[in-house]
């Protein structure tokens, strides 16, 4: 559905279903591409194969509406020359200042290739040295080997010969691959300026077979090509029509209305200005419409003003996230110290249960300590009283009574 109706609004215009007394568009809107009226629109030479435009597009897609209806309405006004000429000269600036872009870089690409950084040059110097220590590694075990085999060790002799023909091998296959990156080419495309190289298989084939490069059916490369022909096709053109205007200065066309248009509905004729003229007149509007619109510099002031407000107001949230942060970092600190607390009290009570323990080891060894000597005393008078003196003493004491 919607494709028909863009199809709809390019053939017969967006107005096509409007009254016959309202007002219709015209070429001049600013949403009409004005490249599409006189010529192809450079937004539409690099595309894919859906017909979109390519990511690797210089320019993009165009934003702007492609109309056939626009180019019929251009070619039915009075002034359909001095427009098209105009038109013209904007689309040859637009795409001389494309390829102008495109050849510097190009230019760039040559002077790196007559440098010699390329990346034949690179594999040829990276295959050079693999060929030296390969060629290096085989003497090395071609010598070791003749050693062994003189000192007995066949084994030992063989596995080195083995090793040897080994890296012969390499070796050969890496003189092969010097002689076809010999072959290789890297060049610069003169429609694109890309780096081309020639050393893929398909690549290689179509060289032999004098068949263009694989890159030439790209986007890139078509939509290159596609902007040079335009360039030299919209040069010519503009050429024939300053001709046929006379070869007055391209400037700008500017439609000025006769103040009495509104009163027999006539125009004044067209004029055109050069480029000098263009910046004066601008200039002089710009300063007529400064006095006349004062409402524009309150509606500028009340702008600049909302967009102060608008950073006081950024600069607010900053310092209440700064605000936030540091509340969150003082939150941390508080948590961090209970649990220092935390940890310090529970030392603390290790500590207590530490010197309890000790002090009941402690007590425990006083009272066994106490007990030993009790029990020492009462032995002692235990032996005091089995002594013959005190034995003695008790007959003595038996007798007298």
């Amino acid at each position: 559905m919607d494709a028909t109706r863009a199809l709809l609004d390019s053939l017969m215009g967006k107005d096509r279903n409007a009254a016959p007394d309202s007002k219709r568009q015209s070429f001049k809107d600013p949403d009409v591409c004005k490249y599409h009226l006189v010529g192809d629109c450079p937004h539409e030479m690099w595309v894919n194969q859906g017909g979109k435009a390519s990511p690797n597009s210089p320019v993009g897609p165009c934003k702007k509406q492609h109309s056939e209806a626009m180019r019929e309405r251009l070619k039915d006004d009075k002034d359909y020359v001095k427009y098209r000429w105009r038109y013209l000269e904007d689309l040859r600036v637009f795409l001389q200042k494309l390829v102008d872009d495109n050849n510097k870089k190009a230019q760039k690409v040559r002077e790196k290739l007559n440098e010699g950084v390329t990346c034949t040059a690179d594999t040829h110097k990276a295959v050079e040295g693999h060929l030296a220590a390969r060629e290096t590694l085989a003497n090395e075990k071609l010598q070791a080997a003749e050693k062994m085999a003189e000192e007995g060790n066949l084994e030992v002799s063989k596995q080195a010969l083995e090793e040897a023909d080994k890296l012969a091998h390499q070796k050969f296959r890496l003189t092969r691959l010097k002689e076809v990156a010999e072959a290789w080419m890297d060049e610069c495309c003169d429609v694109c300026g890309s780096q081309i190289s020639w050393r893929a298989v398909e690549e290689l084939e179509a060289r032999s077979k004098g068949r263009e490069h694989p890159h030439v059916p790209g986007s890139w490369h078509q939509g290159w090509k596609k902007c040079r022909e335009a360039l030299k096709k919209v040069t010519e053109e503009a050429q024939q029509a300053k001709e046929a205007l006379g070869g007055v200065d391209v400037g700008e066309v500017v439609d000025q209305e006769d103040p009495q248009a509104g009163r027999n509905g006539r125009r004044a004729p067209f004029q055109v200005r050069s480029a000098k003229e263009l910046a004066r007149s601008r200039s002089r509007d710009a300063s007529k419409a400064r006095k006349r619109s004062p409402s524009k510099e309150k509606a500028q002031k009340e702008k600049g003003d909302k967009e102060k407000e608008k950073e006081k107001d950024k600069e607010k949230d900053k310092e209440k996230d700064k605000e936030k942060g540091k509340e969150k970092g003082k939150a941390k600190d508080r948590e961090r110290d209970k649990e220092k607390g935390k940890e310090k009290r529970k030392d603390k009570e290790k500590a207590k249960e530490k010197d309890k323990e000790r002090k009941k080891k402690s007590r425990r060894s006083s009272s066994s300590s106490s007990r030993s000597r009790s029990k020492r005393k009462k032995s002692g008078k235990r032996r005091a009283d089995r002594s013959p003196s005190r034995k003695r003493k008790k007959r003595k004491s038996s007798s007298s009574s």
